[in-house]
């Protein structure tokens, strides 16, 4: 059954799977639909009754009717409320950064495909409570009593455009001169264009874009590292002959990047690279980082002689962590970028440009340039399985790698293993291993990486690959296939 508000009640078959630990998200109808965002925009309304709030959207076949009812739950709560319209997820996050809006929504499923869709929050940086806490209050607030539609005679939201003003905040402070080639470009259909198009031509880009808006969401969702994506991207980037491609998910807060030969450049380089440009002149200022992919980035901040703090995956967990330690970058190795010069919050749009002045500052291509990160770091391409017991996954790792001087480091609890914790291992041979849960699919997530002999890392990852294979689901038999990044 869908969800369904009940007059004087609470909604009831809502599936408590649909809130993860940084958003909502899941199926149109059957797990969220336009009586679930009215209820989720009536709930906040109420909680929220005298602030401003906001709400975005990004291209989704359901993301306007659920924005309509979400906001009519905030205009029924008394709230003034704002229609952001189509925009990036950042467009909401700056949007509540700037303090124009005290509370931002986004409707989005990001990177899933459809009919998959949900809700993204964003708070005042003073406002204390975490998004997780507020989410788990949000649950278990959807049983109390609700009216099942809007009132008659409602107000209706008004219209708040904040693209041009965003571009702008991004242009204004740039000495962005791009002398070399075109620049192949790459929303999914999603809602990057709405703010790569003004950005490209304040700055004059010439700029190529693999297919139109109009086409909708690729099938298999708006993901840039899909491989049938990835292959599209990296034939476009050849056939144009640009000197770089930039792809976005859905809602654009991912950015993945191609050299010229259309060749994917693994996003702990990025990474590294991002941290050298914004280390160069940062003062105190350190970075932060997410327990992934930690080599590469790490040489960055002891190039600089600066310091980088380690904190969980998560967008929410990473905003924060901007915040406590006014850093001047943060990355998560799933194409996350976050900028202190934007107030911490993640950006595929300043990410793209800065790649741009990377590159250009170098005077190198970007496959030389990062040729130069693949010489310290070799990495893998991230595998995701589905584990059946996490717990005794766990335990037979710890037999196979706790032994005698062949694992130098174990980071990260085997006890309590949830959204907020990670597992580590460091091999004598320099290889790094690590697991974590997925905060936003079922699957785990395991990275290897090496500062040493890139054999090893290809021979001992190998290795555990096998064992990690007799924990995963038993419909799962596709083996992955390793190969350096």
């Amino acid at each position: 059954m869908r969800p369904k508000v009940i007059q004087g009640q609470g909604l009831e078959k809502l599936d408590p799977a649909i809130f993860r630990a940084c958003d909502i998200r899941g199926r149109v109808p059957e797990q969220i639909d336009v009586e679930v965002a009215f209820a989720v925009g009536r709930l906040l309304g109420r909680w929220y009754s005298h602030a401003k709030v906001g709400v975005g959207r990004d291209t989704r076949n359901a993301s306007g009717a659920l924005a309509k009812a979400l906001m009519d739950g905030f205009l029924t709560s008394g709230c003034e409320t704002f229609d952001l319209g189509i925009c990036p997820t950042e467009i909401v996050a700056f949007s509540v950064g700037i303090e124009r809006i005290h509370l931002g929504v986004m409707v989005t499923a990001s990177h899933n495909p459809e009919p998959d869709n949900g809700f993204k929050v964003f708070k005042a940086p003073g406002d204390q409570e975490p998004i997780a806490q507020l989410l788990v209050r949000l649950r278990a607030a959807l049983s109390e009593s609700f009216t099942a539609a809007a009132p008659a005679g409602l107000k209706t939201p008004k219209a708040l455009s904040l693209i041009d003003e965003f571009v702008t905040q991004i242009v204004s402070p740039l000495d962005a001169i791009w002398t070399q080639g075109p620049i192949a470009l790459n929303g999914l259909n999603g809602a990057a264009s709405w703010v790569a198009k003004p950005l490209a031509e304040q700055l004059a880009l010439d700029v190529r874009w693999v297919s139109d808006d109009a086409t909708g969401l690729p099938l298999a969702g708006p993901d840039p590292l899909n491989p049938a994506h990835a292959a599209e991207m990296s034939a476009f980037v050849r056939s144009s002959r640009a000197d770089v491609g930039a792809a976005w998910d859905g809602d654009a807060d991912r950015c993945v990047f191609f050299d010229e030969t259309g060749a994917l450049v693994p996003n702990a380089y990025v990474m590294a690279m991002m941290a050298d440009h914004f280390l160069e002149n940062a003062g105190a200022a350190g970075v932060v980082y997410d327990p992934k992919l930690v080599l590469s980035i790490q040489k960055s901040v002891t190039r600089h002689r600066s310091r980088g703090v380690r904190v969980a995956t998560g967008s929410s967990h990473m905003r924060a962590a901007m915040h406590q330690t006014g850093a001047v970058y943060g990355g998560e190795s799933s194409a996350h970028h976050y900028f202190g010069s934007l107030g911490g919050i993640d950006s595929g749009m300043l990410a793209w440009i800065t790649m741009l002045q990377i590159i250009e500052n170098s005077g190198q291509a970007l496959s030389q340039l990062a040729k130069t990160y693949r010489q310290e770091v070799a990495v893998l391409p991230e595998v995701s399985l589905q584990v059946d017991h996490p717990e005794a996954m766990i335990a037979d790792l710890d037999q196979a790698l706790l032994k005698g001087k062949g694992c130098l480091e174990v980071e990260g609890g085997k006890d309590t293993f949830g959204a907020e914790t990670h597992r580590a291992y460091r091999l004598a041979s320099g290889v790094r291993f690590s697991l974590n849960p997925s905060t936003t699919e079922p699957v785990m997530r395991f990275n290897f990486e090496s500062d040493g002999e890139p054999q090893h890392l290809l021979e001992q990852s190998g290795e555990i690959l096998q064992l990690l294979l007799r924990h995963t689901d038993s419909d799962q038999t596709s083996v992955p296939i390793l190969a350096l990044a």
